[in-house]
């Protein structure tokens, strides 16, 4: 009977660790959770119940980051689209 104690007491600590670790997730929003608000954001799109929880949960400087990647990536796309047709259509004449 020992030895089934003893592995009922680490599945226990393990249950604990991993409910430690779901609550200490839970105050802050993942990357994926940033990543999607930002989007949102940036459509205009942003339900009002996420945008709340965004202020509660977020930090400003994972937004920030997160906002000024994408920023780039859209306008570094637009200069790309750009260049590609304006290539197309010179070379094509």
């Amino acid at each position: 009977m020992g030895e089934r104690e003893s592995k009922m007491s680490v599945i226990k600590h393990d249950d604990h660790a991993a409910q430690s670790t779901s609550t200490e997730n839970d105050d802050t929003l993942s990357l994926r959770e940033t990543a999607q608000s930002v989007l949102w954001a940036m459509l205009g799109v942003q339900k009002e119940k996420n945008a709340k929880r965004d202020f509660r949960k977020g930090k400003a400087s994972h937004f920030i980051i997160i906002g000024i990647t994408f920023g780039l990536v859209f306008i570094l796309s637009l200069a790309a689209i750009v260049n590609f047709i304006l290539t197309t259509v010179t070379t094509s004449s």
